[in-house]
């Protein structure tokens, strides 16, 4: 029996405000990352899922190297062993 795991994340998204639609559309983007609720100052929450931490870590080094993208903070991470 083969273990695969589901890793869910959540992160908070320090954007410039002048790049709010920008960076929305970047990380939609991305795979596996939603952008969730974005505020009018410039703070974002997004959710990422992914088969591995390492994915993870990418797509947050992926958001931090946005142009507008002030920080990103990990907020909450979770994972699960899935049976196939």
């Amino acid at each position: 029996m083969n273990s695969e795991e589901l890793h869910i994340s959540s992160l908070i998204v320090h954007i410039r405000p002048e790049k709010l639609q920008e960076i929305e559309i970047s990380i939609n983007l991305l795979d596996g990352a939603e952008l969730i609720t974005m505020s009018p100052i410039g703070k974002a929450v997004v959710v990422l899922e992914a088969p591995n931490q390492g994915v993870i870590m990418e797509v947050i080094d992926t958001i931090n190297a946005l142009d507008g993208v002030i920080n990103t903070g990990l907020v909450y991470h979770e994972f699960e062993k899935l049976e196939s």
